[in-house]
């Protein structure tokens, strides 16, 4: 949808026949995350899009060929939650609000909440909504699919217009931040005996092999 959305005002909704409210309620309204996400994600690590920046939200108008970028003549509360990567199922581009509320994914017991982050409600004004840093607190092993999705929806009790479907990201694996540091790893390894770092700390660091590092890290 990157730039090739194009601007349609809805506020002519207020002078709307009912047919044509009909129409907008049958889900043509949507809410979309602007770009794909940047994997692999880890916990604790901020998740951007594909191009390394926040990500950002956007109402689209589904009707036609086309999806179109859109805004409303009022601000909207959008909520930010993880979904079971397993929905919908068969990838379907169909759901109620229903099967999407029953698919949102909670913290298991005892933990933090599984989004950290000042910006899990925001506000979406003339069609998109920036978010902050956001991170995950928990890895996606322990749920069935073993996959989160991003979802994004009208914050519940916020807004009685016209039905916005919401949006759904593409399902990835959340990675333990101990796995990324093993990542990297052979690359400091590798990269080390080409550099002097004047540091005492890392004065043995060659003279140990990359295999210890993998075990013991």
């Amino acid at each position: 949808m990157e730039g090739s959305l194009r601007r349609r005002s809805t506020c002519s909704l207020t002078r709307s026949s009912s047919l044509q409210i009909q129409a907008l309620e049958a889900s043509s309204l949507q809410l979309m995350y602007s770009k794909s996400l940047l994997l692999p994600i880890f916990t604790g690590s901020k998740i951007v899009d594909l191009d390394s920046s926040p990500l950002q939200i956007h109402l689209v108008d589904t009707r036609g060929d086309q999806m179109v970028s859109t805004y409303l003549p009022h601000p909207l509360k959008i909520e930010v939650v993880v979904l079971d990567g397993d929905f919908p199922s068969n990838d379907s581009s169909k759901w109620t609000s229903e099967e999407f509320d029953s698919n949102i994914v909670k913290e298991r017991t005892g933990k933090r909440p599984l989004l950290a982050g000042d910006c899990l409600t925001v506000t979406l004004r003339d069609g998109y909504a920036p978010i902050g840093e956001i991170e995950f607190t928990d890895n996606s092993s322990w749920i069935r699919s073993r996959k989160f999705r991003l979802g994004a929806r009208v914050a519940p009790g916020s807004y009685q217009g016209v039905k916005i479907r919401e949006a759904i990201t593409e399902a990835f694996v959340v990675k333990d931040h101990r796995g990324e540091c093993k990542l990297l790893l052979p690359l400091f390894l590798k990269y080390s005996s080409m550099i002097h770092v004047n540091l005492p700390f890392f004065e043995n660091i060659p003279q140990l092999s990359s295999s210890w590092y993998l075990i013991n890290v």
